[in-house]
């Protein structure tokens, strides 16, 4: 016999934590399945009559602490910055012995600098602050598998972002941790297959960045990751998507992009400081940004599955974002129905 509950919950977050499907589930979904959640941002001064003041971001100072202090480690609730910190503990916990020595130390100090981006100041200082072998213990009893799994996900992600070739050292850290904390050797592959999906997003979001390459003239993937940025700013409202917003970004990233949800992450947690959109819409050369559109409704066309009123509605909204017309957006779309009929014969 079962019964309906509604929790109501206020929790301190840091401010880039995104509450999604994925992580509601992970997290809450253990007590019960979830039929419906609504996450909006909590004014406590508001709500005693009294007037807002702003508030001031934690920042973890000796990682230690943190782990002791923790109940459990959710990797969904983490801020991205607090999300490195965890990554450097774990992996030098589990790693005390191979980084033993100045040379092996200097390089995985390297790997954080680089990798991470974690100043050196910092990486030597939380390096210092897990020394201790018994906190290794204590840290494996903090995490749930899931979490586990995103946290490992998550470090494979950071080292195959750069470079052309895996560095033999910081595989053996990852592998080396992934074991101690009892992860299976299937799974440890697994989430190394994941961590690259994601690597390949990130590689991508680089090219786009660079400007190196005219928008039209990027490599396929690399135009589904720039329109995925532009669609997932469309989305985005006082800095956050809402549950319903980003249920139809996830659908067309999937469905039309194949861009997956473990790739989607990725471009959700993406801050760039200034407007993609922007960029694009000016343009110097018109054909530029055109032939983007062009390759857009390419992507809508060929896929089987069909876009909805509401992802049409998304779409639309960044077509004309870049000042492109509905009459141009119409041109572009005839255009791209010759494309896929001559590809067809």
């Amino acid at each position: 016999m079962t019964k309906k509950v509604k929790l109501t919950a206020i929790l301190e977050v840091e401010d880039d934590v995104i509450f999604d499907e994925f992580m509601m589930k992970r997290t809450l979904g253990q007590l019960g399945e979830i039929e419906s959640f609504s996450v909006n941002d909590y004014d406590e001064a508001a709500e005693a009559g009294q007037p807002a003041t702003q508030s001031q971001e934690l920042e973890i100072t000796l990682i230690s602490e943190f782990i002791n202090a923790a109940n459990k480690i959710y990797f969904g609730t983490l801020s991205i910055e607090n999300r490195k910190d965890v990554a450097l503990a774990i992996l030098h916990m589990s790693n005390l012995d191979k980084l033993a020595n100045d040379q092996s130390k200097e390089k995985f100090i390297k790997m954080f600098n680089e990798k991470f981006e974690i100043d050196s100041d910092k990486v030597e200082k939380l390096f210092n602050d897990t020394s201790d072998p018994s906190l290794l213990e204590v840290t494996k009893s903090k995490f749930l598998e899931g979490d586990l799994i995103q946290i490992v996900i998550y470090m494979w992600e950071k080292i195959l972002s750069k470079g052309e070739e895996e560095d033999d050292f910081e595989i053996g850290l990852i592998e080396t941790a992934a074991e101690k904390f009892s992860l299976e050797s299937q799974n440890i592959n697994e989430t190394k297959k994941l961590g690259l999906e994601r690597a390949k997003i990130f590689k991508g979001i680089n090219s786009v960045l660079s400007g190196k390459t005219a928008y039209n003239k990027l490599k396929a993937f690399e135009k589904g990751v720039l329109i995925g940025l532009m669609l997932a700013e469309c989305s985005t409202v006082s800095g956050k998507i809402s549950s319903e917003d980003l249920t139809r970004l996830k659908k067309i990233l999937s469905e039309q992009l194949k861009i997956s949800a473990n790739q989607a992450t990725v471009i959700l947690e993406t801050k760039i400081t200034e407007s993609l959109l922007k960029k694009v819409e000016q343009v110097e050369v018109y054909r530029e940004k055109y032939e983007l559109v062009e390759f857009l409704w390419e992507k809508v066309l060929s896929t089987e599955a069909a876009v909805d009123d509401s992802g049409m509605d998304l779409i639309r909204k960044m077509i004309r974002r870049l000042d492109i017309s509905d009459i141009e957006s119409e041109g572009a779309r005839k255009e791209a129905e010759e494309n896929i009929k001559e590809s067809g014969e």
